[in-house]
């Protein structure tokens, strides 16, 4: 059997994994979720390109517009019959096991997309590459792997990268974040903060501080909150590789602060 052309031990593998993930993580919480779709941060060109190129080579099917009109409705009609992807009308169990299916579903849509997706253009890459042989890339990565790491562990490592966004995202996040937790602000649909330290996710466990501030960049509220996907944004703004366009520094009310906005 090909062994490939670079030898990773089971450390080996185990290091490029979850440099994978990391760099899924990076792709998908701040360059489609935080800069695409809510537009709260800006990223260099170079890094916009990178970040394409890997959602192109580690999903299937994914393009950029459809994700962000997908996300955009949660927001809009969240935890209502019209979300597409509420842990409150589907069930938590069908969230986490057919999550990415509901996605799809969605992503189907053609007047979803139009509604939801405005402002995304699609340039040249798009057009030749990223829509048009949206099913591909995945495929060209398995066999990129597999000639770089071998048969066996190059599989491996691709089979990780593959599942990442359809388990975490699809299913954990849009599931488990809008029942378990705990709730700075008192918004009108579920979401709820899985755990105050935003490290595993990239700062997405602060998932009712980002409903309630869905344009900010920074999503911890309480000082004892973290996000770490905050601090690889100031990093990069540091050396200019991305451009901070809003950030809510207003400390999250409690709950009888809460209700006494909403009550007006």
């Amino acid at each position: 059997m090909f062994e490939g052309f670079i030898q990773l031990t089971p450390t080996g593998v185990a290091l490029t994994m979850a440099a994978s993930y990391i760099m899924t993580v990076f792709a998908s919480e701040l360059y489609l979720h935080r800069s695409r779709s809510h537009r709260a941060i800006t990223f260099h060109p170079l890094l916009c390109h990178l970040f394409r190129l890997w959602i192109w080579l580690t999903t299937y099917g994914v393009t950029a517009k459809a994700w962000v009109a997908v996300h955009r409705k949660h927001h809009a009609k969240c935890d209502t019959v019209d979300d597409p992807h509420s842990p409150h009308i589907h069930g938590l169990w069908t969230i986490l096991t057919k999550g990415t299916l509901l996605y799809r579903k969605a992503a189907r849509n053609a007047d979803l997309i139009k509604a939801y997706g405005v402002g995304i253009k699609e340039d040249w890459m798009d057009a030749h590459l990223y829509t048009k042989h949206r099913f591909r890339g995945a495929f060209l990565f398995l066999a990129l792997e597999m000639l770089a790491f071998g048969v066996t562990n190059g599989f491996l490592i691709w089979l990780f990268q593959f599942s990442i966004l359809p388990f975490w995202a699809s299913g954990f996040i849009n599931g488990i974040f809008h029942v378990v937790g705990y709730r700075n602000f008192q918004t009108k649909e579920g979401s709820r903060n899985f755990f105050p330290i935003g490290i595993i996710f990239g700062g997405a466990e602060l998932h009712n501080n980002h409903h309630a501030n869905p344009a900010s960049a920074k999503l911890s509220m309480k000082w004892w909150e973290f996000d770490a996907g905050w601090l690889v944004i100031r990093i990069l703004s540091f050396v200019r590789l991305v451009t901070i366009n809003h950030v809510d520094r207003l400390p999250a009310p409690d709950a009888a602060q809460a209700r006494r906005h909403a009550a007006g």
